[in-house]
């Protein structure tokens, strides 16, 4: 299954970039930098349910490209993000990220405080088998290769395009035992930054 998923993620990106569409303007690319620390709460214990997030001594930091491939309303955006991530504290590997990213672009306060809503799923690639995850899921263990979702809620003065920062939750998980029967997987609770091009 992930020999499969690997040999085809390159061929589902490259098909659905052209039938989400093209780049909608100039100014509709972004580079962003992250970081933050590990956490293996469940994502719905972090999201839905409020729970408090217990960090872990690790340390992860991140920098992503992201272009918007479609725009079929001033509501929203698609995007697509590639990211790369390195741990600098705790363990000792490096990810390859890619994913489709869908973006709420209007909120009820955005005279106040303009802010965006990114929710993306695709692959997580580590260069070795991260040891915490292993670790916190003794029974399932982990495998380089997972699914990635993130998830953010961005913020900027209003008026000002080229400069927002974010709170994110950088997930990789195991999509219950899909990934080679991993059932589990990590979180990141990170805040970062992010520059139009």
């Amino acid at each position: 299954m992930a020999a499969t998923l690997r040999a085809l993620a390159p061929a589902a990106l490259a098909l659905l970039a052209p039938a989400l569409g093209s780049c909608t303007s100039d100014g509709d690319r972004y580079l962003s930098i992250y970081g933050g620390r590990y956490s293996d709460n469940s994502l719905p214990e972090e999201i839905a349910l409020f729970r408090a997030l217990q960090l872990e001594d690790a340390t992860m930091v991140a920098a992503a490209y992201n272009e918007v491939v479609s725009q079929p309303s001033e509501h929203y955006r698609w995007e697509l993000e590639g990211n790369v991530a390195h741990w600098i504290e705790g363990q000792d590997h490096t990810e390859l990220n890619g994913l489709v990213m869908f973006r709420w672009l209007t909120m009820p306060w955005d005279d106040w405080i303009d802010s965006s809503f990114g929710f993306g799923n695709g692959l997580s690639w580590a260069t070795e088998e991260p040891s915490l995850e292993a670790q916190f899921h003794p029974d399932t263990g982990t495998q380089q290769l997972l699914w990635h979702i993130a998830v953010d809620l961005s913020f900027a003065v209003p008026g000002t395009d080229d400069l927002e920062t974010f709170i994110r939750i950088h997930h990789r998980s195991g999509v219950f035992g899909t990934f080679g029967g991993v059932d589990g997987g990590s979180n990141v609770a990170a805040l970062g930054l992010r520059w139009r091009l």
